[in-house]
């Protein structure tokens, strides 16, 4: 009997997905039936390598088999990487349904060669549609009909910038009741038959329409809502990125792919659900999973054979995303390092597009403060101080606002904060001015709101990675853990406070530690400012309650009654009506229920 073939080593590579055997998508959970579903992936996959060894022993050996891949990835020229294909491109009239079939997860026969690329007229011209420019301003109109039903049932006719110009579609609408017996069957690729029936043409008919939408409808404003505050998304000034970033997502499986897992995955993430059609409850976390794992399918070939250029980091990154709001931070840290390493080779942040570079920075920022943690990537970003050129007229609007953060410089000098901490919070006051400023200019000016965001998402940095490098006291730290909230809500209320919620009982606990009753007397304006912010970030009863109880007691001792006493306080301290205004509004609410 002949001796059995070895399987050959995977080639050594900085990019975990190389290496992995799709571990990041194989790891035991809580759902029995999605673990025996992973496990079947990698079985298949384990036959389809033992196949190709028994043909390559037949036919000779393969110049294309991973033992010949260099461990070094090629870095495409920035000027060229968007042409960057790889060998037997699709003619023009490949039905692009068909291709992403081919190379499905659940074929035995899957090959470990490059996906093709993708271009406009292998597209399905509904998915074409929705990847085509949302910013132009006259365009024919093109019909989506996927076949979908219950809210999604109606066609929806997509016209350039529709998406960005209509309201919302109410999702919490209760749907219509219908006979069970005429609801079509739900897709079978989340099954554990699933893996011999996968219809990938009616998967993406049915959920690439809703999370394109949500995704542009949604995220995107609730990520940039000072700028959306000002002028419609397309119009914003990362409107030709993300337009391009669209097109990127149409070219290459794992681009798709890709966004689509990072679509779902924050719809579900805000939602609690996701608002496709044909997915039930059980079903919520497979879906993005089920991208997640054929994006990463795609990225380890072409990461295999050498390829590196800013799309496949930008993919890595979505799922880091994925990752960290659908499993934990554990299953997402393989994604992270793997950035880190695409990020370096590629030359740094720097080399990104103001777009991406941004949302590199804003997950980086809000993945800490989820954990109260300390973000991972260097800060080389910060604009420093406003742009001269403001400087005089900011001053003359300063001197008709002067009670701006007035009282928090000197609440800041009794707590003996250290240096670092003093001067972080002093840029606070900077901020703020300068938030209350564009917010009353008439018109929109990119590069200020460009000055803003980068400068908010440094200060936050700062205020995260305080505890490297100095001890602070449980009031000190308290005051910088409702700083950081309080900076997260200013550069977008929705995300910012969404994102805070899981680290409130981390400052509960700082909280508790501090002698509330003695400690907190002198400066009880303090204390009030920092548990409003913990209590309009709590999302679990027992935490709100707490905040409440103590918000409630400190405002006695100062001799507040009201909600109009309680912004009047704030305004003296930090608080940026535009953004804060309306959760302090719905706070103080709940603090005097009888009197408001």
């Amino acid at each position: 009997m002949p001796n059995k073939s070895k399987r050959p080593k995977s080639p050594d590579s900085q990019f975990l997905f190389v290496n992995e055997d799709a571990s990041t998508v194989t790891r035991a959970t809580k759902d029995t039936e999605l673990d025996r579903t992973k496990q079947s992936h990698v079985q298949r996959q384990n036959f389809a390598r033992r196949r190709r060894l028994r043909e390559q022993s037949i036919s000779g050996p393969s110049t294309s088999t991973p033992s010949s891949v260099s461990p070094s990835p090629a870095i495409a020229d920035p000027s060229t990487e968007t042409t960057s294909v790889s060998q037997g491109g699709l003619s023009r009239g490949t039905d692009f349904f068909d291709v992403l079939q081919g190379i499905d997860f659940s074929d035995v026969q899957f090959q470990a060669t490059s996906p093709p690329v993708f271009t406009q007229g292998s597209l399905d011209p509904r998915l074409s549609a929705m990847f085509s420019n949302p910013f132009a301003t006259a365009a024919s109109p093109l019909a989506l009909s996927p076949r979908t039903t219950g809210m999604f049932e109606s066609s929806h006719s997509y016209q350039p910038g529709h998406y960005f110009d209509m309201a919302p579609p109410s999702y919490n609408l209760t749907p219509p009741l219908r006979d069970p017996t005429t609801l079509p069957s739900p897709p079978m690729l989340l099954s554990r038959r699933s893996s011999q029936v996968v219809n990938t043409q009616r998967i993406l008919e049915q959920w690439a329409p809703p999370l394109i939408r949500d995704y542009n409808m949604v995220s995107l404003p609730d990520k940039y809502w000072r700028d959306v505050q000002k002028v419609p998304m397309g119009q914003m000034r990362h409107a030709p990125a993300i337009h391009a970033d669209m097109q990127a997502s149409m070219s290459e499986a794992a681009h798709m792919y890709a966004f689509l897992a990072s679509a779902a995955a924050q719809m579900l993430w805000r939602e609690g659900r996701l608002l496709l059609p044909n997915v039930s409850e059980e079903d919520y976390h497979r879906v993005p999973t089920f991208f997640k794992t054929k994006a990463i399918e795609a990225l380890r070939v072409k990461l295999a054979a050498g390829q590196l250029n800013h799309h496949i980091a930008v993919d890595v990154h979505r799922l880091y995303l994925v990752g960290l709001l659908t499993d934990s931070a554990e299953v997402a840290e393989p994604h992270f390092q793997a950035l880190l390493a695409m990020v370096e080779a590629l030359g740094g942040l720097n080399t990104f597009d103001d777009y991406q570079m941004e949302k590199l920075m804003i997950l980086d920022c809000f993945a800490a403060l989820t954990w109260n943690g300390v973000p991972r990537m260097a800060m080389t970003w910060d604009p420093g101080h406003f742009m001269d050129e403001t400087l005089q007229n900011l001053d003359t609007w300063d001197q008709q606002n002067i009670q701006i953060g007035e009282r928090m410089g000197t609440i800041i000098q009794a707590l003996n904060a250290n240096q670092t901490t003093t001067i972080t919070l002093a840029d606070l006051v900077e901020l703020l001015r300068v938030s209350a400023y564009l917010h009353d200019l008439p018109h929109y000016i990119p590069e200020s709101y460009k000055w803003f965001a980068r400068r908010t998402l440094a200060i936050l940095h700062r205020l995260l990675s305080i505890p490297l490098h100095s001890e602070l006291d449980d009031r000190v730290d308290s005051l910088r853990i409702a700083a950081a909230y309080w900076t997260a809500i200013m550069l977008s209320p929705i995300f910012g406070r969404r994102a805070v919620s899981r680290s409130v009982p981390i400052l509960r606990q700082k909280l508790d530690l501090t002698d509330i009753d003695f400690l907190w007397a002198p400066h009880t304006d303090c204390l009030l400012w920092v548990v409003v912010l913990g209590g309009i970030c709590a999302d679990k009863d027992d935490d709100l309650q707490w905040y409440l109880d103590i918000a409630r007691r400190a405002a006695t001792q100062l001799g507040l009654s009201s909600t109009t006493e309680l912004e009047e306080l704030f305004s003296e301290l930090l608080y940026d009506p535009p953004s804060q205004r309306d959760l302090l509004l719905q706070f103080g609410a709940r603090m005097w229920p009888v009197a408001e």
